[in-house]
């Protein structure tokens, strides 16, 4: 089922279809789609502690002719994608481009389940990474440039950017990889961790 804004990527169901090759309609790029322990990750996704996440703006495909059914993501044509442009409140995935010690610059990939024709730009300020120590919190521990983040969009900003917020436990980063190119996974509320390296590092992590 498509994603709605208000429930952010933890609206997709944890049970997967039983019809083989079962075409289930459109996701975001870091939607959760079951559990990885029912689903094999296929092309265009991920896992991501315990479930299979989208990889990619598409439309989700089931294949259940397998003794564990395959998720993949099929890339959806840039014909399709809506144009839109986000708006106060709504729940956006976010790549971050790059880091300072006062805020986080990122790109919009998606408003919802849509993905956006081009990505707009969007500043998470440090004061906006948690809802609480605010005065405490180090970006370079929260974010690093080519992580995934799901995001609420705060305020409109200039016509160059939004101001996007993670300050509750459902956003943060949902999809980050370590300097070898590995997967990580989430320790913590914080951690995420190389599953070949063993390697940890800081995260501002969705929980």
């Amino acid at each position: 089922a498509v994603l709605s804004a208000q429930h952010g990527m933890f609206a997709a169901s944890d049970h997967p279809s039983t019809s083989a090759a079962a075409t289930e309609g459109l996701v975001a790029p870091g939607e959760q789609l079951g559990r990885s322990s029912e689903l094999v990750a296929g092309e265009g996704c991920f896992v991501w502690g315990d479930h299979v996440h989208a990889g990619r703006a598409g439309v989700r495909q089931l294949d259940s002719s397998q003794p564990r059914p395959v998720m993949t993501v099929l890339g959806e044509d840039a014909a399709n994608k809506a144009s839109i442009v986000p708006v106060v409140g709504d729940i956006v995935t976010c790549k971050i481009v790059r880091i300072n010690p006062r805020q986080a610059q990122l790109e919009i990939l998606c408003v919802g389940s849509t993905a956006l024709r081009e990505p707009v730009g969007g500043i998470i300020r440090r004061e906006d990474v948690r809802d609480y120590e605010r005065d405490q919190v180090a970006i370079y521990k929260s974010f690093r440039p080519g992580d995934v983040v799901l995001g609420r969009v705060l305020s409109l900003g200039d016509s160059r950017f939004y101001y996007v917020t993670t300050a509750s436990a459902e956003l943060g980063v949902v999809f980050a990889r370590s300097a070898e190119g590995h997967t990580m996974q989430p320790v913590s509320f914080e951690e995420v961790q190389c599953p070949v390296t063993k390697t940890r590092e800081w995260r501002k992590v969705a929980k």
